[in-house]
């Protein structure tokens, strides 16, 4: 009885566990189902985007977070309006600055169509590499998302660190 008893507690749990809760982000207009191991942090979530102030830019967003032996994952989320495009945040993260390709892929996900630009994040402050990061922009209706994600401390970005990175944007939805 006491095994039969611990069983269904741990099928319980097993299914809880996967059971992911949609958390809505009003202001945003977005919401996700965060993946197992991923914690997310909202900033400057008031409107308009591009003049909100937070530690990462003068613009709003979530930062999700995954530790990881070989340096935590990230994936930062940026809303913006077509006129918020041409705005020099939008190329950074913090002091990481994108570096601009022309190459582009079209990819989608169970919702967004995607345009994925890969390149690198340069250090302003240090003037060199940090790291490979990838770009994707979604456009549903009239707001954008501009997506980074990236490894910290690990300058090369292998394929399944790049799986585990697009879970996390595959569990992003705009909101209706």
């Amino acid at each position: 009885m006491k095994k039969q008893f611990l069983i269904a507690l741990f099928v319980v749990n097993l299914v809880a566990g996967l059971a992911q809760k949609t958390v809505k982000v009003q202001a945003l207009k977005l919401k996700y189902a965060l993946p197992e191991g991923w914690v997310a942090e909202v900033f400057a979530v008031e409107e308009p985007w591009e003049k909100a102030q937070s530690v990462y830019c003068n613009c709003a967003g979530i930062l999700f977070t995954k530790q990881h032996s070989n340096g935590a994952l990230k994936v930062m989320v940026y809303p913006s309006t077509v006129s918020g495009l041409d705005s020099t945040k939008r190329n950074r993260v913090g002091d990481l600055h994108f570096e601009k390709v022309e190459k582009y892929f079209k990819t989608t996900n169970k919702v967004f169509s995607f345009e994925k630009r890969v390149s690198v994040f340069t250090d302003v402050k240090k003037g060199k590499k940090a790291c490979d990061a990838i770009r994707y922009m979604a456009r549903p209706e009239k707001i954008t998302y501009i997506i980074y994600t990236w490894q910290e401390n690990n300058l090369a970005m292998d394929p399944k660190t790049e799986r585990e990175l697009f879970e996390m944007v595959n569990a992003l939805e705009p909101m209706n």
